[in-house]
Parts: structure tokens; C-alpha cells; sequence
């Protein structure tokens, strides 16, 4: 009787044993399989697109694309916060350290006014005038005699960064500046005033805009390839020490053929037929 007890106990833990370990079996893989992605919302439209896609031929992955600005994305993915940082500008060699690159598209930035605005075309002089305060009203630029308001994205964004980068110079904003915390926030608020001038990310342009010409330059998939329209930067995947696993392999669908026509199509609302466009080039840095 006592041995027969003591082989039920066996089998019992035998079964618990069994079941425990499947149970941590599939807890585990599911984690693994779980990719979270945080960072540039201007770079947010694509990743979610290319999570789309790629979820669509993976169902057992689960792709969680949260927005936020360039600088949340590197910080939250140096940190282990997240799988992938989004990034709309480069990197700094600090900010670069630990960190693997990987250059998924280029984003031009457009410069837009309120579709009410006669103004058409820009220079990049008349930008810095306008947003260093030196020029106050559009009547200078060809426009309405109305005042010019200015309005720039939050510290953090990857979209200011640049728009500073190839347009300020250094140089401090006028005093009127309207500050929005978001790509959308930006695009909602020229939409509605047409006093405004702002920039955005082009993947995120509506009809509620109208998108000037910089130097004469139409913003365009050709003038952004070939080089014309030189307002355009970098949009990055980052990821902490070396991409692999399932990261890897959604890294490598963004950067494959069916992906640069998925990435192209948000920008553009065209597929590209050309494998090599210069809007995907691959992974950087290390």
C-alpha cells in the first residue's frame, strides 16, 4: 500500500514537473517573440506599417509601436526600456555607443503654411529670418498683411533637431515661437490658423496644409533621391548591442524589398519599382 502511495505521489509530481515546464516553455517564447519599438513620430507611421506587414506573415509576434520624440527612442532602448529606438536625426558619438544602427529610409521635412497663404515657395534665408524674428509679417514674402507665427516642435524631437541643423544656424528663435509637443500637434496647429508657418515630417502631410517649396525646390520622392531637396534626414531603427532573433528578422523585412516599397508607399503614397531608391541604404554605426 505505502509503495503503491509513493507512486502516485511520483506521478503527480512527475505531472506537475510536465506541466510547469511547458507552461515556462511558452511563457518564454511569447517574450521572445513580444517586440516593443518607441521613439520618433515621425518615423512612428512607418514602423507601424512595417509591424503591420510583418505581424501579417508572422502572426505568433506581437509588434507594439509606441511614439514619443527621437530623443525617448534612444534613451529608452540604451536603457533596455525597448527592443527598438526610433530615431529622425543622427546620433551623437555618446548617444551612439552600445547602440547598432540601422538606416531604414530618409525622411524629407516639409516646410507648410495654412492652404489659405498665397505663399508658394520659400528660401532657406527667408526660413531664418521668419524663425529668428527678423521678418514678422507675410507681406514681406508676398503673402497677406498679417504677422508671421512661427511654430516649432518640442527639445527632444529629432524633426527640430534637423530643422535647426540646416536652417538656424545657432541662432536664437524669435520671441513669438508657438512650441508643439508633436508632429500631429504641429500639423493640427498650421491647419487651423493662417497666420502659421511649421514643419513636419513629410509622411504625416495632409490636405488641411499646403507644402512650400524650399529654394524653389518641390518636395517629391525624385527631388528627395536625387538630391534637390535638401531638407530631408536619416530615419533610424536602433538597437542595444547587435540586433538578432526576431528583431533581426523585422529588421531585415524593413530593409528588403517588399519593406522599402511599404516604407516609400507611407512617404510617397507610391511603390517604388527601383530596388535600390537611396531611401532604404541599411544598417550603420555598431
Amino acid at each position: 500500500m505505502k509503495l503503491k502511495n509513493n507512486y502516485v505521489i511520483i506521478t503527480v509530481v512527475a505531472v506537475l514537473v510536465i506541466i510547469i515546464a511547458a507552461y515556462a516553455g511558452v511563457t518564454q517564447y511569447s517574450q521572445s517573440n513580444d517586440i516593443t519599438i518607441e521613439g520618433s513620430t515621425s518615423v512612428y507611421p512607418v514602423a507601424t506599417a512595417l509591424a503591420k506587414a510583418y505581424m501579417e506573415k508572422h502572426p505568433n509576434v506581437q509588434i507594439d509601436v509606441q511614439g514619443g520624440d527621437s530623443e525617448a527612442g534612444i534613451n529608452n532602448v540604451k536603457a533596455g526600456k525597448v527592443d527598438i529606438g526610433m530615431s529622425s536625426r543622427n546620433l551623437s558619438s555618446t548617444e551612439s555607443q552600445d547602440l547598432s544602427q540601422y538606416r531604414i529610409g530618409k525622411d524629407p521635412v516639409a516646410v507648410i503654411v495654412n492652404p489659405v497663404n498665397p505663399v508658394n515657395t520659400i528660401t532657406t534665408n527667408e526660413l531664418k529670418d521668419i524663425y529668428t524674428g527678423k521678418t514678422t509679417n507675410w507681406e514681406a514674402l508676398g503673402g497677406n498683411n498679417i504677422q508671421i507665427t512661427p511654430v516649432i516642435r518640442e527639445k527632444g524631437s529629432g524633426t527640430r533637431y534637423d530643422f535647426e541643423q540646416y536652417i538656424m544656424d545657432g541662432d536664437e528663435y524669435a520671441k513669438n515661437i508657438v512650441v508643439t509637443t508633436s508632429t500631429y500637434g504641429a500639423l493640427q496647429t498650421v491647419a487651423v490658423s493662417p497666420d502659421t508657418i511649421g514643419y513636419v515630417s513629410n509622411n504625416a502631410l495632409s490636405s488641411d496644409v499646403k507644402t512650400l517649396k524650399i529654394n524653389n525646390v518641390t518636395l517629391n520622392q525624385e527631388n528627395v533621391e536625387n538630391g534637390s531637396y535638401n531638407l530631408t534626414r536619416s530615419m533610424l531603427f536602433l538597437v542595444k548591442g547587435s540586433a538578432t532573433g526576431e528583431i533581426k528578422d523585422f529588421i531585415d523585412f524593413s530593409l528588403s524589398t517588399e519593406g522599402q516599397n511599404i516604407i516609400n508607399s507611407v512617404e510617397y503614397g507610391s511603390q517604388s519599382n527601383n530596388t535600390n531608391t537611396g531611401i532604404g541604404i541599411g544598417p550603420v554605426g555598431g
